[in-house]
């Protein structure tokens, strides 16, 4: 694990069969725990990063978006740096996944807390 908050081994086991993040754009989704972790790509091998969250509403999401992955470093920290414990309602962190266009026409992910 490069990061991670609550983010258990079974987490990690869940995390293989993953929904893309990409296919929950638009949600509004409750954090539970987040890691980012290096994986082998499968056509080349070669180690790529992939952000993780678990989630309340959709499970385990797994994205390769650099984008995305630079929020959830941000995020993976705020959650540590929170006090209490997560569950409770006052402590849980709730983000907006986004998705938008560049100039270019590429479309890319954001996270956001709300």
């Amino acid at each position: 694990m490069i990061n991670a908050v609550n983010f258990t081994k079974k987490d990690e086991i869940n995390s293989m069969s993953s929904t893309p993040l990409q296919k929950v754009a638009g949600n509004t989704v409750h954090v539970l725990g987040a890691a980012i972790t290096e994986r082998p790509d499968e056509t080349t091998g070669e180690a790529k990063k992939v952000g993780l969250l678990v989630t309340e509403e959709f499970g385990t999401l797994s994205t390769i978006s650099g984008t995305a992955i630079k929020s959830l470093d941000m995020i993976i920290d705020y959650m540590t740096d929170l006090q209490g414990d997560l569950s409770t309602a006052d402590e849980k962190v709730i983000v907006n996944i986004k998705s938008s266009k560049s100039n270019s026409g590429r479309d890319f992910l954001t996270l956001e807390i709300v």
